[in-house]
This record gives C-alpha cells, sequence and structure tokens, in this order.
C-alpha cells in the first residue's frame, strides 16, 4: 500500500493496488489458455501473468467494485465463457459492476494520455462523465442519465459479409482485453473489452435509441440472446483494432513462436482442452491457413 487519494470517493487514505480490468479476468485468461502466460499488445515480446493495475482506491472503494464484480462473475461471465449460458437475471449489481468498469476504463485512459492528446478536445465532457459516474457508484446519485451501459455480449463468428473481416476476428471476440476512448460522428464511448463482451459506456451519443437491447437497466432486467446494433462505426473500429492486435503479434521473436509450438507438441492433452486454441480453431475454420498461428497469449 501507499499513502495517496483515492480516485473515486477523494479522501486521504492507504491506497490498495487495484485492478483496472478486474481480476477474475486476467485468471481465467491463464486458466483457459496454453501456457498460462499472456501478452500486451505495447510489450509483445514480454510475457505477462496479470493484467494492468495500479495504486487507485482505497480499500472501501476496492471492496464495494469487488462485490460487483463477483455477483457478475458468478451470474454472467463464468456461465457465459464456460456454459455457453446466455441468459441471466440481474439486479442492480450489474448497472453498478458496469459503471465502475467505465469509470475505471475512463480515468485510465486519461492517465496514460497527455494533456495535448486527442482527448483534449473532449475533455470536458470525459470529465463531466467520470464525475457523474463517480457519485452513481458511491451512491451519492441513483440515475446514469446520459451516462448509459450497454453490454454486448460476443459469440464466436462462423459467417460474414463484411469483406475486411480480420482472420483473427474470433480470437479478438473470445479472448482479446482492451480499454479504449472512441469518438466519431459526434459520438464518444467509453470502450472496454473483455473476453466475450463489449461494454460500451456512452459519454455522448446519437444512437442510444437504435441500441436499446444491450442497454442494461438500473434496478433489475434480463439478459438473453437477442439482435444487437453497434453504433454507426462501431464496426469498423472493432475490425481496425483486431487488426492492429494481429500486426502486434507479427513482432513476436522467431524463437519465441518456436518455444511456443514445441510446448504445443509436448502438452497435447492440455492445450487440446484450452479455450484459446478452440478461438484459433474458429478463425482456422473460417479463413484457413490465412489466419495463422500468432499468440498474444499462451
Amino acid at each position: 500500500m501507499i499513502a495517496g487519494e483515492c480516485k473515486l470517493c477523494k479522501n486521504s487514505c492507504e491506497l490498495e493496488l487495484s485492478h483496472f480490468v478486474p481480476k477474475f479476468v486476467g485468471k481465467w485468461l491463464k486458466k483457459t489458455s496454453i501456457t498460462g502466460f499472456f501478452r500486451k499488445g505495447n510489450e509483445i515480446n514480454k510475457r505477462e501473468q496479470d493484467l494492468e493495475k495500479e495504486y487507485w482506491l482505497c480499500g472501501k472503494c476496492e471492496d464495494l467494485f469487488s462485490v460487483w464484480e463477483t455477483k457478475f462473475a458468478n451470474n454472467v461471465f463464468y456461465p457465459f465463457v464456460d456454459k455457453g449460458i446466455s441468459t441471466a437475471n440481474y439486479e442492480d449489481w450489474l448497472s453498478k459492476f458496469c459503471a465502475s468498469l467505465t469509470w475505471r476504463t475512463l480515468t485510465y485512459i486519461k492517465s496514460i494520455n497527455s494533456a495535448t492528446s486527442d482527448l483534449k478536445n473532449i475533455e470536458n465532457d470525459l470529465l463531466a462523465a467520470e464525475n457523474h459516474l463517480a457519485k452513481y457508484l458511491l451512491g451519492e446519485l441513483s440515475s446514469l442519465n446520459q451516462y448509459e451501459q450497454h453490454l454486448i455480449p460476443l459469440e464466436k463468428i462462423d459467417s460474414y459479409t463484411y469483406k475486411d473481416m480480420p482472420p483473427n476476428i474470433n480470437r479478438y471476440f473470445l479472448r482479446t482485453v482492451a480499454m479504449d476512448i472512441v469518438t466519431g460522428e459526434g459520438n464518444i464511448f467509453v470502450y472496454t473489452k473483455i473476453p466475450s463482451f463489449i461494454l460500451l459506456g456512452v459519454v455522448k451519443s446519437k444512437h442510444s435509441g437504435e441500441m436499446r437491447a444491450s442497454r442494461i437497466a438500473l434496478k433489475s432486467g434480463k439478459l438473453s440472446p437477442r439482435t444487437y446494433t453497434f453504433p454507426s462505426g462501431l464496426g469498423g473500429y472493432i475490425c481496425t483494432s483486431a487488426e492492429k492486435v494481429s500486426e502486434a503479434y507479427s513482432k513476436i521473436k522467431p524463437e519465441d513462436l518456436k518455444k511456443f509450438e514445441a510446448y504445443i507438441e509436448n502438452n497435447f492433452e492440455k492445450v487440446s482442452n484450452s479455450k484459446l486454441l478452440e478461438a484459433i480453431l474458429y478463425d482456422y475454420e473460417m479463413f484457413g491457413a490465412e489466419s495463422t498461428l500468432q499468440v498474444a497469449e499462451e
């Protein structure tokens, strides 16, 4: 722990080491990988065993987030990614969890971008969203107002019509973790990608009505299979993001790839049960040799 100001409640306190993307996501990725490691796009030649974390929150706020994370993990995430269960009833813990994840992505992206970045032009919008989300999470506000949370579950793709579909799209959908702020056409979204889910936190949007199917209710609701609509431009953004991941994979050292291939040969049983191999095969079924074996995790 270190002394400082909690980013959420603003109290001076001992800060705890907080994950931006919940810890259970990293644990699941390791458990369902091939070797128990993964790699990050900005440090592709370095093995990792954990996701991004910083001294960010006090113990009280960390515990608050933990309650909502546990509810989401046990009622939504694990049933969906491990058993394919796509229906779940939820209460206010889901809107709280989604808002907390959006708040973490927003504060993280702001922290790693300088004042001269592209975010400078929308900093007032981002600050207003950050403050409103914080008050909602602390129980000071009972509504999200314009800052809706949209959760979109992702299943394997086995056919497509988009002409430039990247050949690693299933690996991106089912395995990749990402955090970003996405802008365009007057829209501002906080984008959080975890395995098999995309969370869009609205800062400004002209498409909220079109996205009604993915909107998380404040009090209670039911997740179930339905037709989801991405806001205009997001499909292209997702494909570009998948391509960037693929480009990063191509920079892995040849000797590391050889070690990985040797591990697969010598640990066939473990490899055959991994979710990573499953996602690789989904891409291979659609794209054949074009979906070359590239790893951002192992």
